[in-house]
């Protein structure tokens, strides 16, 4: 895409950020002053209310174990080889093999479940979308347009974009500062288990 127009290349997202989002949540900080100085929260519940931090990580363990369940049946593997976009803006890829997408999606919902048990709904309402995300605007370059016949071609097969192995669940946050590589600051992360049955 890059060598049809150069100018959206600094539109890519870098792969050391990429990932798919199961779901998005809420938890409560502990004091209004941590809401603009993130930078001083403490080590141990990264300034979330101790109560939904702890919820959170318990939530998250629990549903490691149902998503290496899920997962194992594809050998925790995806293969991206459909490419799409969202409004003309953002193009993505995901998994043209449907076995794969109910996978994820199952997995979605479980994860889902699990927090909502313990207290911490999704904030989005809709049906999780597996995807990876190529290109999207950001501050400083809404300028640069993103043209159809850049990514049309793309879109109308399939397109190897490679295979991607789940590792681990994440627990990210929108609100922290991100890491130097530009991914998100993470404050838990439970493994998958690759020996699940």
């Amino acid at each position: 895409m890059i060598e049809n127009d150069k100018s959206i290349s600094k539109l890519q997202v870098k792969p050391e950020t990429f990932h798919f989002t199961l779901m998005v949540m809420k938890l409560e900080l502990k004091s209004e002053t941590l809401r603009t100085r993130l930078e001083s929260t403490s080590a141990d519940s990264h300034g979330f209310l101790e109560s939904h931090f702890d919820l959170s990580k318990k939530a998250l363990e629990e549903s490691s174990k149902e998503v290496s369940k899920i997962l194992s049946k594809l050998n925790f593997q995806f293969n991206l080889d459909k490419v799409s976009n969202f409004g003309k803006e953002v193009v993505f890829v995901t998994m043209g093999n449907e076995a794969e997408v109910i996978a994820f999606k199952e997995a979605a919902e479980r994860v889902r479940n699990i927090f909502q048990d313990h207290g911490l709904p999704s904030t989005d309402s809709r049906s999780a979308s597996p995807h990876v995300t190529l290109f999207k605007p950001s501050r400083g370059n809404y300028h640069i347009k993103l043209q159809p016949e850049v990514y049309q071609h793309l879109s109308a097969e399939a397109t190897n974009c490679g295979t991607e192995t789940f590792h681990s669940l994440q627990l990210c946050s929108m609100t922290h500062p991100k890491q130097e590589n530009g991914y998100y600051h993470v404050i838990h992360e439970e493994l998958l288990s690759h020996d699940s049955v």
